[in-house]
């Protein structure tokens, strides 16, 4: 085939125009055998095809409790959607195979319908409370203890509550510490409403059941004995706001350890689909012969017009 005046064209590379005798030699069949140019894809769809299946993955660098994980994730999912159908456009509808660019989008929207679906999983976890949930023990074990250290996580210590050293006094109601002065005998104060009632069946209350040879007998506390009514209500509540913060801090001990298994997931599945997206951007894309072949055109054609002229003898 003569290409002495083919003029280069900015979508096709042309790589070879043979010419063949068939039907026993009765006709000629010409073909010329032309390449896409890849410089436009790759920039224009293979290149923001890969950061977006990389962009998906930063969800899971995102706090757990931020609200923008989903916005993300969807954000990512609408964009791959958008060229999902840039691609059908482009390519010529076929149904005997897929391109690998189809692929590959095809890969990238499977994987970020699959982090959409852990993503509420984990900020399921996350706001977990032990009004709600019970953690098993294998959960405690998992991924409180074995987890942390297979992904080089180290939770920061919590701090330590000092204990109060104090003395205790018995009397025959019970034993109550005031921290800084000593063990005092009470009941919950009757005059609390969300106390229960310290009153004992004949109707005295508890302030004159204090024993006073016991506080005589103990020389930090005989000093303050014997209490005031005023006192002793200052002592009820004290033990009732005491109580009420260690329920609080166990509360929020349980929360945090729900938490802390909510951020070990999402560094787990980090590294998952961190490996699982880089398999399949180089296992699809590497999987194309021509995808980083650059053809001289120019040389190209000058062989193929010198093997014209030739005769095809070259």
């Amino acid at each position: 085939m003569d290409l002495s005046e083919y003029a280069p064209s900015s979508i096709w590379d042309v790589m070879d125009a043979p010419a063949s005798l068939v039907n026993k030699r009765s006709r000629i069949e010409f073909q010329l055998t032309i390449r896409r140019k890849t410089l436009f894809y790759t920039v224009v769809l293979i290149i923001p095809t890969v950061l977006m299946a990389f962009l998906s993955m930063a969800v899971f660098f995102l706090p757990t409790d931020s609200g923008e994980k989903m916005t993300l994730t969807i954000s990512v999912l609408l964009s791959i959607v958008v060229f999902l159908l840039l691609v059908s456009k482009i390519l010529p509808p076929t149904s005997s195979t897929i391109p690998l660019m189809a692929k590959y989008l095809l890969l990238t929207f499977v994987l970020n319908v699959i982090t959409i679906m852990v993503t509420v999983i984990v900020i399921n976890v996350y706001f977990r409370g032990p009004t709600t949930h019970r953690m098993p023990k294998w959960v405690h074990t998992t991924f409180l203890t074995v987890m942390p250290k297979l992904l080089c996580m180290k939770r920061p210590r919590q701090k330590q509550v000092r204990p109060v050293q104090s003395t205790t006094t018995q009397t025959r109601n019970g034993t109550m510490t005031l921290p800084g002065v000593g063990d005092f005998s009470v009941n919950p104060a009757h005059h609390h409403p969300l106390c229960p009632s310290s009153e004992h069946p004949n109707g005295h209350s508890h302030l004159n059941d204090l024993t006073h040879n016991d506080s005589r007998a103990n020389p930090s506390t005989s000093a303050f004995y014997p209490l005031s009514p005023d006192a002793m209500q200052a002592i009820d509540a004290i033990e009732y706001i005491t109580d009420h913060l260690k329920r609080d801090e166990e509360y929020k001990m349980y929360r945090d350890d729900w938490k802390y298994v909510a951020m070990i997931i999402d560094r787990l599945l980090l590294y998952v689909f961190f490996g699982i997206t880089i398999g399949g951007t180089v296992g699809i894309l590497a999987s194309s012969p021509y995808v980083l072949d650059q053809v001289d055109q120019k040389t190209v054609l000058t062989r193929l017009i010198q093997l014209y002229k030739s005769g095809g003898q070259i």
